[in-house]
């Protein structure tokens, strides 16, 4: 079951532009459950993430200028 967590280590700050449906979602989420808005993305993020098969990812190199 998915549920919202809070996040202390989140420290790598990114910029992401999302739907104004899927904006306007995870803020109502956020106002409810009484969590920040970066809450809400992350443990949407980490959810779906614990959801994959990430093994094929395994050997990506994410610093290598040539990866895809």
């Amino acid at each position: 079951m998915f549920e919202i967590s809070k996040y202390k280590k989140s420290n790598v700050k990114i910029s992401i532009r999302l739907p104004e449906n899927i904006n306007e979602t995870l803020r109502k989420i956020a106002k409810k459950e009484d969590m920040s808005f970066n809450n809400v993305i992350v443990s949407c993020i980490q959810h779906s993430l614990e959801q994959m098969n990430l093994e094929k990812y395994n050997n990506v190199d994410i610093y290598s200028v040539n990866s895809k």
